[in-house]
């Protein structure tokens, strides 16, 4: 354990170290709080217009006031920004991710299918890592997939006590929704080895004993929730670090649907980041255990609450109409019996009270819901709860298999639909052999689009690689990433309506369509740079130059907004 704590403090006193550079000499560029940007392609998105382009656009404190032709302000004793041949855009805004899970997951042991490609490789992995530097003395590892690692069966038990006998270990699947635990981690946890009653997600033998596997949220919380929290200071500057990651792809709006991750106030520290100069804007939902007042800043606000009707559909936790197929993906890596068809989760009992009670209180209210058993427990309870408070608009995640007529209702009850199109990138390959000839309408998101449903696409970090690019790229090409599936490929939208979803629909979905989403007078100026069209240029092209927020160009180096506050309380700690 010494060496632990050796690697552990080198691990601090490097990131604080990068916190003070950053503070001290990474400063972002700064312009005239009236200026003109011109020079590039600028497009609108506006809701009128589409994706109309202008000539230029005038900010002032923050604001667009004018959208046109450059002759028509230029009067205007304003600074010009020359965009040098860019491309300017309304801010992309992410409108489903974790930040704080993103962070903390990522200083954890990377076990996934994005850089491993054997069962062989990521054990080693986990035995290198062992008695290496974390977080916490625990040794969490990220990233199992099954579903991407072809012949990745689960470890067993006496596998994960062999890499780490004494120390506590948990390896997470690329999803969440499934955790590995050694004994240890279970004992730490107080679950029992041997036990003939049934406990939903634990899995055991035949014989009662646990075998180490924890399926859906409330088993997986069994273990995570037992887990020590990181020193607070240290999770603060990885926080910070992580919406510089956002700013850098190119976002500068997100929606947390869920405040997730390990730490003792959770919903208050993503508040104390969103109000402190952000590099973006954050709008929260919180879990339905945590408390917050309705509302906040442009920075920082709470929307809602966010729920889960059913799990993932690569742990078996998706309720479908159908069984899963029955293959040797789902047999032999899934662990998914004959005539499967994945549960609803215990809120579906009482959930049109929770909708009653939070839509009457003023909350939006998010569900994850993938199969159509779950999207239509949902939208029954919406139904019956009776129209929502003026401005609020409840939506749907994820909707791996929502069906046309569940896409008419949700749209004439005013619910947006957010489409987790990276499935289809990284799983496309296997989906026939989980859902069979249904993956001929997974995630339809032409159809939600053109019913006339507000409609949007993310990435769910970090279940999946935060790209914005890449998440465009599969809306409209619905390819593999192997290149040689293409899934449903009559769901594809055009350019123009993939970026209409991530921008001015994400805004709208997000209750923000008045001040974001577009470049229109009264807006806000928040904006994102492409180097290349993204609405024509060739995909190696297109990268992200930039982003604006408020009118001020935002810094998107890694470094750039760590605070003195946090470096010094992670210094203090490793001194005193």
């Amino acid at each position: 354990m010494r060496r632990f704590g050796r690697l552990l403090r080198s691990l601090l006193l490097g990131l604080a170290i990068l916190g003070v550079t950053g503070w001290l000499f990474l400063r972002p560029e700064t312009v005239s709080p009236r200026v003109i940007l011109t020079g590039g392609e600028v497009l609108t998105m506006s809701p009128t217009a589409g994706a109309r382009s202008v000539e230029a656009v005038l900010v002032e404190n923050g604001l667009i006031t004018a959208v046109g032709a450059l002759a028509d302000f230029s009067d205007k004793d304003a600074q010009i920004y020359d965009l040098n041949g860019r491309v300017l855009t309304p801010g992309l805004i992410e409108p489903h991710t974790h930040p704080l899970a993103t962070a903390l997951l990522g200083a954890a042991v990377d076990v996934s299918g994005f850089t491993h490609s054997s069962r062989v490789e990521v054990m080693q992995t986990l035995r290198k890592a062992a008695d290496g530097a974390a977080l916490t003395p625990w040794l969490i590892a990220y990233g199992w997939d099954p579903v991407a690692i072809a012949d990745l069966a689960p470890p067993s038990l006496s596998e994960l006590d062999e890499i780490a006998p004494d120390r506590p270990m948990v390896v997470i699947t690329q999803m969440l929704h499934e955790v590995f635990a050694n004994s240890a981690a279970m004992a730490a946890a107080s679950v029992p080895f041997q036990s003939e009653q049934h406990q939903e997600g634990v899995i055991r033998d035949e014989n009662g004993k646990a075998t180490g596997a924890f399926r859906e949220l409330n088993a997986v919380n069994l273990i995570l929730g037992a887990m020590p929290t990181a020193d607070p200071a240290m999770v603060e500057l990885l926080l910070r670090r992580q919406y510089a990651v956002y700013a850098k792809a190119g976002y500068t709006s997100i929606g947390i649907t869920g405040a997730v991750g390990k730490h003792e106030d959770p919903v208050g520290l993503l508040r104390d980041v969103g109000h402190d100069d952000a590099p973006l804007r954050s709008f929260l939902y919180l879990l339905s255990h945590q408390k917050g007042d309705i509302g906040g800043t442009d920075d920082f606000k709470i929307l809602g609450t966010k729920f889960w009707m059913d799990g993932s559909p690569f742990t078996g936790g998706a309720a479908f109409a159908d069984a899963y197929e029955d293959t040797t993906l789902t047999k032999d890596r899934m662990h998914i019996p004959h005539g499967h068809l994945g549960p609803l989760t215990p809120i579906a009992h009482d959930f049109l009270a929770k909708v009653s009670s939070l839509q009457a209180k003023g909350h939006q209210i998010a569900v994850h819901a993938q199969g159509e058993r779950a999207l239509d427990a949902v939208l029954a309870a919406f139904e019956a709860a009776g129209p929502a408070p003026s401005g609020v608009t409840h939506r749907i995640e994820h909707n791996a298999l929502i069906t046309e007529a569940q896409i008419e209702k949700a749209r004439n009850l005013g619910i947006s639909l957010g489409f987790f199109v990276d499935h289809i990138y990284f799983y496309g390959d296997v989906l026939p052999q989980i859902v069979g000839e249904r993956a001929q309408r997974y995630m339809p998101v032409a159809q939600a689009m053109r019913s006339g449903a507000v409609t949007t696409l993310h990435g769910d970090h970090p279940a999946s690689p935060l790209d914005p690019l890449r998440t465009l790229r599969v809306a409209v090409e619905r390819r593999s990433a192997s290149g040689e599936t293409v899934t449903a490929p009559d769901q594809a939208l055009t350019r123009e309506e993939a970026l209409r979803a991530m921008t001015l629909m994400a805004a709208e979905q997000l209750g923000q369509g008045a001040t974001l989403g577009s470049i229109e007078v009264g807006k806000r100026a928040d904006f994102t740079l492409f180097h290349g069209d993204p609405l024509t240029a060739d995909w190696q092209d297109l990268a992200i130059a930039g982003t604006w927020k408020d009118g001020q160009p935002v810094h998107t180096g890694y470094s750039g907004w760590l605070r003195l506050g946090p470096v010094w309380s992670v210094f203090k700690n490793m001194l005193f």
